[in-house]
């Protein structure tokens, strides 16, 4: 806690210098005087009119919100904002039951792997595969290039 940017301990160090300089009684009409001149501070018309302006400062923005009508728009936006939360929480219920709806029809699904390596790919012939013109007559079939991953290399057959 701190009272005018004065810590606790800064405290403690300025009550031990004022009873070390003051001494116990010097120190208590000390504190007697202070109290006085705070008093008569707080008292005066001065400390009143400051503490006037000082709340009309902190009310000065919702003086001004309330004389240029922006707290009706302010209410027309929070509620516009609220019906929007309020079907934006509807919608993403709705799509909710409807994925729950659909993976229970959907049920159990099976994945089958193979861990068989695939078979080694051969390219298509032109008498089993052909692609036709426009008129019919058959286009040439371009060679596949094959490659099996699982072959051995011909270094490696050689050895």
């Amino acid at each position: 806690m701190q009272i005018l940017n004065i810590g606790p301990l800064e405290l403690i160090i300025i009550f031990l210098v004022m009873f070390i300089l003051l001494g116990p009684e010097g120190m208590i009409k000390t504190a007697r005087q202070i109290g006085l001149w705070i008093r008569k501070v707080v008292q005066s018309p001065i400390w009143r009119e400051i503490m006037g302006y000082s709340q009309e400062i902190r009310e000065l923005p919702t003086k001004i919100v309330r004389e240029t009508g922006l707290e009706e728009d302010l209410e027309e936006i929070r509620k516009s904002t609220q019906l929007t939360a309020e079907e934006v929480e509807n919608t993403v219920k709705e799509v909710n039951r409807e994925i729950n709806e659909t993976v229970k029809e959907a049920g159990k699904v099976e994945v089958n792997l193979d861990l068989n390596p695939p078979a080694k790919s051969v390219p298509l012939n032109a008498s089993t595969s052909s692609t036709h013109g426009k008129d019919g007559t058959s286009l040439p079939v371009p060679p596949v290039q094959t490659y099996d991953k699982y072959a051995q290399s011909s270094d490696e057959e050689e050895e």
